[in-house]
């Protein structure tokens, strides 16, 4: 592993950890003065009238800001300097750092302040001979020597009079060459480089080197996964360093081969996957599922917490909590909830967690099919995290009814709470876990009947038995008997009052939307009936 020069010479702090910020900002501008103040040794209305001057956002954090002036420090910047440039207080830190470095290593010496960090952009659009006449660079430089020593082996582009030609040129021929020599890489590949992530030019050489060295060496990307994702030479290699010690693994996978997997990782902050990771553990979701679905670890913690938090208060998403592809109805949150709306306005009950988070046309085939059926496997899995159980017991007597692939997973959650509530446990529904079909309207009428005539000990009309000593879950046999005995055993008894009784057996076919075409991609809420 090589050692490459004048890279990352500034650390806020001797590890090689960076700080980062507090979710803390300013309410105004007058704030950032006074936090300012003390920093600069200068007086409040000073400060305020060159905040006022350079447009500054209040929505600065402290820390970052603090981070800034302690950078502009080590570039030698005087008070008077940092208040002449405070617009450089609405750069990213990172990029602060990474145009100082470019300017370094084209052989900017006395001449690396702040206003030649501020006035980046026009220096490196201008010809060499012009930056020697303004006296921002020595009169014997040599541009085309000063670019070779900043690698790690000789790079010889073909480029004459470099004096005559603008910085970023020289720069730009300097790291194709270097790209095609280390990375072998074909001119159609330099062209997709260019044409697909031209800000690489505004990368240091040293940057460039080292989140290849680290690409390579550390994390063992093979040459053709780092070209078909050329944006990882924009990751940062110090973060790449930290996911080693701080997620050295997910679900016993090694966080390199994590990466390897899933490349967008590398330009994700370590600490951030961290948090989502902790998130996605409060819900006791497994790390085994989120390798499956290791999207979910690019979104930051603020996201995936809000998503979370929505999906858990819509009840049709909150049964499928214990679903292995959970993951993936968070990922898909924003257009399962379009989708659900737009099922309901078409009284579709039984929609699957594959039909709410899947491809498009899956779920423009679901809709014209008609079908208003239940997934085996969403239902498998729900009662098998109330029943605590492991096995296919649970759907397996429950598919003895016949229409239970009409009864929605959100109508068998408020059964089972109110049974719960009532008393029964949960090896009680078990043993009659049938019932959770039924609504609990007809649940709860016949259940008080039963109870009347326990209380009163009296015969019931429809047994001719004496109740007071029959156990809870004969009580719900009862009571399914009894739902069943209305509708002369046929079944029907599972569909709520409001809901026209139609052939439970055959399917239901549903209005088409006239927003439903071709053109139609569900990205956007379906109008209303009745609106204008």
């Amino acid at each position: 592993m090589f050692i490459l020069k004048n890279i990352f010479k500034f650390r806020i702090f001797n590890s090689n950890k960076r700080f980062f910020c507090s979710k803390e900002s300013f309410s105004s501008i007058s704030q950032v003065a006074k936090y300012l103040s003390p920093l600069l040794g200068m007086n409040e209305s000073t400060i305020y009238k060159h905040l006022v001057k350079n447009d500054i956002p209040v929505n600065l954090e402290p820390m970052d800001i603090k981070r800034k002036i302690w950078y502009f420090r080590y570039l030698n910047a005087s008070n008077e300097d940092i208040l002449d440039h405070l617009g450089l207080l609405k750069q990213h830190l990172s990029t602060l750092e990474n145009r100082a470095t470019i300017l370094r290593e084209c052989g900017f010496v006395e001449a690396l302040n702040l206003l030649t960090v501020s006035k980046y952009l026009t220096i490196v659009r201008r010809r060499i001979k012009d930056l020697k006449l303004q006296r921002w660079l020595s009169q014997d430089l040599n541009m085309y020597d000063q670019l070779k020593t900043q690698f790690d082996f000789d790079i010889r582009p073909n480029v004459k009079n470099c004096d005559d030609l603008c910085l970023q040129f020289i720069r730009e021929a300097f790291l194709n060459e270097y790209l095609r020599r280390h990375m072998k890489l074909t001119e159609n590949e330099v062209k997709k480089l260019w044409k697909c992530y031209s800000k690489i030019k505004h990368r240091s050489f040293g940057h460039t080197q080292r989140i290849l060295d680290v690409l390579q060496h550390e994390y063992n990307f093979k040459r053709d996964k780092i070209i078909a994702n050329l944006y990882l030479l924009y990751a940062d290699p110090e973060n790449l360093l930290r996911y080693l010690e701080i997620i050295p693994s997910i679900a016993g996978l090694d966080i390199r081969d994590v990466i390897i997997k899933r490349p967008k990782l590398a330009m994700i902050q370590c600490e951030n996957v961290r948090t989502v990771l902790e998130l996605l553990r409060q819900h006791q979701i497994n790390e085994t599922e989120i390798l499956n679905y290791s999207m979910i670890l690019t979104f930051s913690p603020d996201t995936v917490k809000t998503r979370l938090g929505l999906l858990s208060e819509v009840k049709e998403f909150n049964v499928l909590s214990s679903h292995p592809r959970f993951l993936k109805l968070i990922t898909y949150q924003p257009k399962a909830v379009i989708r659900l709306d737009f099922l309901r306005q078409l009284n579709v009950r039984c929609a699957s967690l594959s039909v709410l988070s899947g491809s498009s046309q899956n779920f423009e085939k679901y809709v014209r099919d008609g079908c208003d059926k239940l997934n085996s496997k969403d239902v498998c899995h729900y009662l098998n995290k109330i029943f605590d159980r492991q096995d296919n017991e649970a759907i397996k007597e429950l598919k003895r009814h016949p229409n239970w692939y009409h009864v929605p997973t959100v109508q068998m959650e408020d059964t089972f709470e109110f049974l719960k509530s009532e008393g029964f446990t949960s090896v009680n529904i078990f043993e009659n876990i049938q019932i959770l079909l039924y609504p609990k309207l007809q649940i709860e009428r016949r259940l008080q009947k039963l109870y009347d005539c326990k209380m009163q000990k009296e015969p019931h009309e429809d047994f001719g038995l004496e109740l007071s000593n029959v156990a809870p879950e004969k009580i719900l046999s009862l009571c399914l008997y009894l739902i069943e005995l209305d509708f002369h055993f046929t079944g029907d008894g599972i569909w709520p009052e409001e809901i026209q009784q139609s052939d439970a057996t055959t399917n239901h076919f549903l209005p088409m939307p006239e927003s439903l075409s071709k053109q139609y991609k569900f990205g956007m809420k379906p109008a209303r009936s009745g609106s204008s």
